[in-house]
C-alpha cells in the first residue's frame, strides 16, 4: 500500500451497497444525496471492468467520503478511500438534456481506477509518468461510461475531451508536448489526449488486446520500487500490440503532435428501383505534425501529399496516409445506416454506399476517435 492518506471528518449520513464481496460506503452531508446511485454505479462498473482485464481489487471496502468546496473541486484516491468534492454530491445530471454527460458516475469510476493505475503502479517522477496514472484511469473510466451509456455517451465524452484538448494547446505558454513526454502539470494533455490516444488504440487494435498488453505490463511493475517505470517502457507494451499496419498509431498518438483536417466535401443520395439507396461521398482526410508551438509541418521523410481545390484557394497538404478512417451513415434518430473504417492514401476521396433505408447524414470519423482540429466540417446532410 502507498504511503498515501487522509482525514476527513464530519456528521455524514452513509449509503452502503456490495459488489461481490467487497463493501461499498458513500459518506455524504445531509441534504447532498442527489446523485448517490450515479456514483454508486461508477465504482460497481470501474470494480468490474479492472478487475477483469487488469487484477483483483486490493481491499474488501471502497468509500467515497464528501468534501466541502472550500477544501477544492478536484477527487483524489488513498488506499481504499475516495475523497470527493461536494460539487460532484449537488451537479444537475439531467439524461433528457442533449449534451449529457453523467460526470459523478465517470468521476467515481476514474478514481476507482487508480486503485490499480496509481495505487498499484508508481511511475518514476519524469516527464511522462502522468500517462501511466491519469490517462489510463481516463481510458477505464471511459470503457465503463461506454458500457453504462452506450455510443452516444461515449461520443459526447469523446467530443469533450477533444474540445479541452483543443482548447488547452491554445492556451499553453510554454511547450506542448507529445503524450509520452508530458509535464506532470500538463492536464490538457495527461488527461484529454490521454483518454483520446488510449481509447482510439483499443478501438483500432481491440479493446481485449489492448487491455492484455496493459495486464501484462502491470503484472511486471505492479508495486515495484526503484528503478520505477517510465512511459517509454510501457510504450514498449503498446508497440508490441499493435500490427504493423497500424503502427503510425503509436506515433501519432503518443510520440509525436499530430492532428487531422478532415471534412465532408460532398453528400448526395438517390434512391434506387429496388428500394435501396445510392449514397455518393466525397470528402478530404489531412494530416499533419504540430511543434510545441503550434506549428504546422507536413514533411516526414517522405513526400507531403497536396490537392489543388481551386485558382483562388490554398492547396490542402498532408504527410503521406495509410491509415484507417472511419465514415458513418446515418438515418433518422441517429441509426447507423453505414458504418465501416476505410484504409485512405490521398486527400481527395470518393465513396458509393448501397444502403437499405433513406440516409439523413453523412460524417468522417462521427464518434470523435482521431484528434481533428476542426469537426464542424466532418458531417454534411445529405441531397
Amino acid at each position: 500500500i502507498k504511503d498515501y492518506y487522509g482525514f476527513n471528518s464530519g456528521r455524514y449520513l452513509v449509503e452502503r451497497d456490495k459488489w461481490g464481496d467487497v463493501g461499498l460506503e458513500i459518506y455524504y452531508h445531509p441534504g447532498h444525496g442527489y446523485n448517490l446511485e450515479n456514483m454508486m454505479n461508477g465504482l460497481k462498473g470501474a470494480l468490474a471492468y479492472n478487475s477483469r482485464y487488469f487484477g483483483s481489487y486490493q481491499h474488501r471496502q471502497a468509500r467515497i467520503i464528501e468534501f466541502p468546496m472550500t477544501a477544492g473541486g478536484f477527487a483524489t484516491t488513498f488506499a481504499n478511500s475516495i475523497p470527493f468534492t461536494e460539487k460532484q454530491f449537488m451537479a444537475d445530471v439531467d439524461s433528457t438534456e442533449a449534451d449529457f454527460i453523467d460526470f459523478p458516475f465517470y468521476v467515481a469510476a476514474h478514481e476507482m481506477a487508480h486503485q490499480w493505475w496509481g495505487n498499484q503502479l508508481l511511475p518514476a517522477d519524469v516527464l511522462g509518468a502522468r500517462m501511466l496514472t491519469e490517462s489510463l484511469a481516463e481510458y477505464t473510466a471511459l470503457k465503463v461510461l461506454e458500457k453504462q451509456y452506450g455510443k452516444a455517451g461515449m461520443r459526447r465524452f469523446l467530443k469533450l475531451n477533444l474540445d479541452l484538448y483543443l482548447r488547452g494547446r491554445g492556451k499553453e505558454s510554454r511547450q506542448e508536448r507529445p503524450l509520452i513526454y508530458a509535464e506532470l502539470d500538463q492536464d490538457y494533455i495527461n488527461y484529454r489526449k490521454g483518454a483520446l490516444a488510449f481509447y482510439a488504440l483499443s478501438d483500432y487494435v481491440g479493446e481485449a488486446q489492448l487491455n492484455a498488453a496493459l495486464r501484462t505490463y502491470l503484472d511486471k511493475v505492479r508495486f515495484q520500487d526503484a528503478p520505477y517505470t517510465t512511459s517509454l517502457e510501457m510504450l514498449g507494451y503498446l508497440r508490441e500490440a499493435t500490427p504493423d499496419s497500424l503502427s503510425y498509431l503509436i506515433e501519432d498518438l503518443f510520440e509525436t503532435i499530430t492532428l487531422y483536417d478532415n471534412r465532408i466535401k460532398e453528400a448526395r443520395v438517390a434512391p434506387l428501383q429496388d428500394g435501396r439507396y445510392q449514397v455518393e461521398i466525397e470528402f478530404i482526410v489531412s494530416k499533419y505534425r504540430s511543434n510545441g508551438s503550434g506549428e504546422r509541418s507536413f514533411i516526414t521523410g517522405n513526400a507531403p501529399l497536396s490537392l489543388e481545390e481551386g485558382s483562388t484557394e490554398a492547396p490542402v497538404r498532408s504527410i503521406p496516409l495509410q491509415d484507417y478512417v472511419e465514415l458513418g451513415i446515418f438515418g433518422q434518430a441517429e441509426e447507423e445506416v453505414y458504418f465501416q473504417k476505410h484504409k485512405i492514401t490521398q486527400v481527395d476521396n470518393k465513396l458509393v454506399v448501397i444502403t437499405n433505408s433513406r440516409p439523413v447524414a453523412v460524417a468522417i470519423d462521427p464518434y470523435c476517435k482521431l484528434i481533428d482540429a476542426n469537426t464542424e466540417d466532418n458531417r454534411k446532410w445529405v441531397r
